[in-house]
């Protein structure tokens, strides 16, 4: 990356962020759910379990992917996130995740990355890769099925990407388990750092309780002083403790668009049961950001905000 596309990047963001606090609110970030098809069936998914009440169609098509692309660059949003499903089994005719990662370059955003089970090869053309990583090899089998942990370690040592992250989702399953992940990760020269989150339920069962979370927050910040690799910011680990985030979430920083081409502010759970119990990190540091944390916005755009090309 070149000092020139870095002050160009850095000077859009720091345009963005000066027109937010004058009311002009516009997304940063373009998180994409191409398709719910996946070849997996995770204990903590709650979109296998709830197959038959989802939008269709499954996946979204190629040109109406680049149509969102651009409507959402238009709008302000320069970072551009594809999720599942399992985003690596989109297809359309001869066309593939690499072509709409091509799409994204074209449009001109600054930063396109995907989420996966790491089931399949990683994708090189990314700048980001997130790779679900929920414990030791016999708890991630446990979670997201027997074999899956040997197929993302294979394919993570096959790749060269230089930005990948792994991604707990902290459940009754792994909850013992997450000191464990964490020097799993250290040790994983493949492996930049880990982002930790509670299942955002349903299903309810095997989500945390209050006193749970608390526990594994003190740990994640001692870990993350001792010097581990956690990329969650720690003023966001500490509101990981507010579940109720609905009130404080900035939804309007993140633009998230479905298969069927339905829009949501931040994600399509806000205003449910769901959302009373929100897990995810990501939320917390975009109000972090918003409110002009300097931690935030130094870690999370030295991870998330600058292409690696």
């Amino acid at each position: 990356m070149s000092d020139l596309i870095s002050i160009g990047q850095m000077g859009y963001y720091a345009k963005w962020f000066f027109k937010s606090k004058f009311g002009k609110k516009g997304p940063l970030v373009n998180t994409m759910i191409i398709n719910f098809n996946c070849n997996l069936r995770c204990k903590h998914c709650s979109i296998s379990g709830n197959a038959d009440k989802l939008p269709t169609p499954f996946q979204i098509d190629f040109e109406s992917a680049k149509g969102e692309m651009e409507e959402q660059y238009k709008k302000g949003a320069r970072i551009l996130f594809f999720e599942g499903g399992e985003p690596t089994l989109w297809k359309d005719g001869e066309r593939d995740l690499r072509h709409l990662i091509q799409a994204g370059r074209e449009v001109g955003y600054f930063v396109i990355g995907y989420t996966t089970n790491g089931t399949n090869p990683i994708i090189e053309d990314s700048d980001v890769v997130s790779v679900s990583l929920d414990g030791p090899k016999e708890i991630h089998d446990l979670i997201r099925g027997e074999g899956t942990y040997d197929k993302l370690m294979a394919n993570l040592a096959k790749t060269t990407h230089p930005n990948i992250f792994a991604n707990m989702t902290i459940m009754k399953h792994n909850l013992a388990n997450v000191k464990e992940t964490v020097e799993l990760v250290a040790k994983n020269e493949r492996i930049r750092g880990i982002m930790l989150n509670f299942i955002t339920p349903p299903p309810y069962d095997i989500a945390l309780m209050l006193e749970e979370k608390k526990q594994v927050v003190d740990l994640a910040l001692r870990m993350k002083k001792q010097g581990y690799p956690i990329l969650n910011t720690t003023k966001a680990l500490r509101d990981m403790l507010i579940e109720d985030f609905g009130a404080l979430c900035q939804d309007w920083v993140s633009a998230f668009v479905l298969p069927d081409r339905s829009h949501y502010g931040g994600c399509p759970m806000k205003g449910t049961e769901s959302c009373k119990k929100c897990g995810f990190d990501a939320v917390r540091e975009y109000r972090l950001i918003v409110k002009g944390s300097p931690s935030s916005i130094t870690q999370m755009s030295r991870r998330f905000a600058y292409s690696k090309k």
